[in-house]
């Protein structure tokens, strides 16, 4: 009997030991000095033009350990945001505690959300905007698939892709347009060459406002995805009157690495490309993320 208690109970001290483990893993050592960092940050965009931010956040994962974990870098990658002053920010993989967290932290911004499937470590495309400069006009999120009303995947995508969106009024100006974010499959060639049709064929819905698709499109220049993109809009990189050209992956600063994954499509009417430019501070000798925010400063024509 003595020698059954002793097993229980040395499983259940095992079980919080394994427990705690798993804990240290995924929340990291810095997990403390997050909490006492996150601080609201008031940021004030210009109004006399548009600039937006396209970001990958780099889901929340216990296989970033040390200052490539959320824990660690999450306050930094908020200091790269302040630094740019965007009215509009688009976030990938954006899973529900990155989201939150930023959505505490910026103020004065509002946001639309919606997660690519009903697991506990699901991922979205949020939208953050201004609401001393936009207002909300309607908002929505479709399916990158065959049936993009409801959850759905196909054509070989390796997870649910979504892309969310929203028509935003320029409080200045009085005028309309309309931002799509979005994270197009990282694995399947036949899933970013349709999912991007599908982004395609939601705008022309919108009766030719002014349209920007934002996101990490997973595809090189000269890609069928991108060839098929710039087919109806222009890659802000080469509209833009100030530009850079640079790569936006950058897994953790390995050069082997570098891509250009990351896009602004701009309507190839009713903007204006004042500025484009990718954003790479290196913090402490790491970035922010595995990918480099983009920046893109317009006006409305």
């Amino acid at each position: 009997m003595k020698n059954k208690i002793k097993k229980i109970l040395f499983g259940i001290l095992a079980g919080i030991l394994a427990i705690l483990l798993i804990a240290v893993v995924i929340l990291g050592w810095h997990f403390p000095g997050y909490l006492s960092k996150k601080e609201a940050v008031t940021i004030a965009p210009k109004a006399e033009s548009i600039t937006m931010m396209s970001c990958n956040l780099r889901c929340l994962t216990p296989l970033d350990l040390g200052k490539k974990s959320w824990f660690y870098r999450a306050n930094l990658l908020v200091s790269d945001i302040a630094a740019q002053a965007p009215g509009i920010i688009g976030f990938q993989e954006a899973t529900r505690w990155q989201y939150d967290y930023m959505a505490d932290v910026l103020t004065g911004y509002d946001s639309v959300i919606d997660y690519r499937d009903n697991s506990l470590a699901s991922e979205g495309c949020p939208i953050f905007y201004n609401t001393a400069l936009y207002t909300l006009k309607d908002k929505g999120s479709f399916w990158l698939s065959a049936t993009p009303e409801v959850m759905s995947k196909d054509w070989g995508a390796a997870h649910y892709r979504i892309c969310s969106y929203v028509i935003l009024t320029e409080k200045a100006s009085g005028k309309d347009f309309v931002v799509f974010n979005t994270h197009l499959d990282h694995v399947s060639d036949e899933a970013r060459i349709n999912g991007i049709a599908v982004v395609l064929d939601k705008i022309a819905q919108f009766g030719g406002l002014p349209s920007v698709i934002m996101g990490d499109f997973n595809a090189l220049e000269g890609s069928e995805t991108y060839t098929s993109a710039i087919k109806h809009f222009q890659d802000a990189q080469y509209a833009a009157e100030a530009t850079m050209e640079a790569h936006t992956y950058q897994n953790w600063g390995n050069p082997e690495s570098y891509k250009r994954l990351d896009y602004f499509m701009i309507s190839k009417t009713g903007w204006l490309a004042l500025r484009y430019a990718v954003v790479q501070p290196i913090h402490d000798g790491v970035y922010a993320s595995d990918h480099c925010p983009i920046v893109l400063e317009m006006t409305l024509t």
